[in-house]
């Protein structure tokens, strides 16, 4: 098997890291919070050795890439997706976003459609179809995270020099198996939260949801976007939310609910997600 490449690009001046492996067409694979590429490599590989080539872009923020002070609207991580899709040569992706990835992988459908062949969203709902219902105080609201993160200056505030514990509650919440995160990996992701302005980069991700919410119902109010469009969610945790957004904002949409699975589908149900993730890539 290839090794992994590294590279690094620039987009506005903001340095963005992203791997890659494999020959053939194109994935492109957008992370979420608290994760980075690093979530992907045991899917790469997979994908790379049933023939695709599979790119892993680090979010500005978080991972190898720069973490600016600002500039985390959906729209313009789109823009930093687009300048690893340009800068790699690839000219049409098929594009996975899973948690906040899922926003940045539709902003991407949004803005350049014509790069994007097909489009999976997984464990994500936008702002204004979805999404804001995590930000309520309510009985039963799992996810009142999402709104004290909207704050990361004071987010940060609380929980730097807590990041092991920050992740020790995030992996095992909303999840089928808290165990499923592996310590050699937990480490990893403490490792990255823990450098300088890395706890708030991740943050500024949840701190866009209002911008982006109006971004994203203004871009559905103009248009349906019309690649091929998969909704994917853990059974524990978003379940058919995805696929259910996705009718909001797409023409042709199909869904897979992950039994057995939480929010942290990668590495709770791996096979699974391989499998609903090539049919959907190899169906025409």
């Amino acid at each position: 098997m290839v090794d992994f490449q590294h590279h690094r690009l620039m987009h506005d001046g903001v340095g963005i890291h992203a791997v890659s492996v494999g020959e053939g067409p194109a994935v492109l694979l957008i992370h979420g919070f608290p994760q980075h590429w690093w979530m992907w490599r045991r899917l790469m590989r997979d994908l790379a050795s049933v023939g695709y080539r599979a790119i892993a872009i680090d979010q500005r923020g978080m991972g190898g890439s720069d973490i600016p002070l600002h500039g985390y609207a959906k729209s313009v991580l789109a823009g930093d997706a687009l300048a690893v899709l340009d800068g790699l040569s690839v000219e049409r992706a098929a594009v996975v976003g899973y948690d906040h990835g899922g926003g940045t992988a539709l902003a991407l459908a949004y803005l350049a459609p014509q790069r994007v062949s097909k489009l999976a969203v997984m464990e994500y709902a936008p702002p204004g179809f979805g999404y804001e219902m995590g930000l309520a105080a309510a009985p039963g609201n799992v996810n009142w995270q999402l709104s004290f993160f909207t704050h990361p200056d004071v987010a940060v505030q609380f929980i730097a020099g807590k990041e092991r514990e920050l992740l020790s509650w995030y992996f095992w919440h909303w999840a089928h198996n808290p165990d499923a995160v592996e310590q050699a990996d937990f480490e990893v992701y403490v490792r990255q939260l823990q450098k300088p302005g890395g706890l708030r980069g991740g943050f500024m991700h949840f701190a866009s949801v209002f911008e982006d919410m109006a971004w994203f119902k203004a871009q559905a109010a103009a248009k349906k976007l019309t690649a091929p469009a998969l909704g994917v969610g853990g059974a524990l945790a978003a379940g058919a939310f995805p696929e259910m957004a996705l009718r909001a904002l797409a023409d042709d949409v199909r869904g897979v609910v992950v039994e057995e699975a939480g929010h942290w589908l990668l590495e709770e149900q791996p096979e699974a997600c391989l499998n609903a993730l090539k049919a959907f890539l190899d169906s025409a």
